[in-house]
């Protein structure tokens, strides 16, 4: 089984999974050329993109099958944006992707095996929970994973609440004014709205980030944390 966008691949073509293989992350690194000794300087390392790739057959010898299951694949894999990509070895955790390379089909090799697809994991490469979990501002509470989690902050007010903040490890996020509503804080994408408006201007200038982290931490403040931990 192997959904993407919530769609197995066998609901759209009668197809023989040959393999499935799942890159490493890559690993980018930036160095300092040294203008005199030998060798460089390491500077920092940051985790790129990884790719999933898919070798499948098609066991029909009817040419009109072939190319109609073909075609319904090819209109299965999107390359549009990013979707979520779920398969058989990890029911917990699901990988997002696009659609980056389609088959190459021969007309005369009906038995080929090698048909494949390639999917590239961009915005998020690491395995991700399918499960959400929360924890209360002000309260210790621990991170699975070796990977940076997805975490935002959620609270309800009934009416502008002033002089607000959240901290974590010394860096603190202070607003001067939190209006009434529905308040989102995105710590991964550092976004601050009530409902669907913004807030961001209502941040305090010496404002120094939350790093979202595994282990063990209290966020101090008001509110829900929202979670999802992420393995490399």
């Amino acid at each position: 089984m192997i959904l993407f966008d919530g769609v197995d691949i066998q609901s759209v073509a009668d197809v023989k999974i040959e393999d499935i293989r799942v890159s490493a992350i890559q690993i980018k690194d930036t160095v300092r050329e040294r203008p005199i000794s030998a060798g460089s300087q390491f500077v920092r390392a940051k985790y790129g993109t990884r790719t999933v790739t898919v070798t499948f057959a098609l066991l029909t010898m009817d040419r009109i099958a072939r190319h109609a299951a073909l075609m319904a694949i090819n209109a299965w894999a999107k390359s549009d944006k990013e979707y979520k990509i779920e398969l058989p070895q990890s029911s917990d955790f699901y990988l997002v992707g696009v659609c980056t390379a389609k088959p190459d089909p021969s007309v005369r090799q009906w038995w080929e095996s090698k048909l494949r697809l390639v999917f590239t994991c961009y915005e998020n490469p690491f395995w991700t929970s399918k499960i959400e979990k929360t924890a209360t501002c002000g309260t210790a509470f621990y991170v699975q994973g070796n990977a940076e989690p997805f975490m935002r902050i959620e609270r309800t007010l009934s009416e502008d609440a002033s002089d607000q903040a959240y901290s974590l490890d010394g860096n603190e996020i202070r607003f001067s004014t939190i209006p009434a509503g529905n308040f989102v804080l995105d710590i991964n994408n550092e976004t601050a709205v009530v409902g669907t408006t913004s807030i961001m201007s209502n941040l305090n200038v010496w404002t120094r980030w939350i790093v979202p982290r595994v282990g063990t931490q209290t966020i101090t403040g008001t509110g829900t944390i929202k979670y999802r931990e992420r393995w490399q």
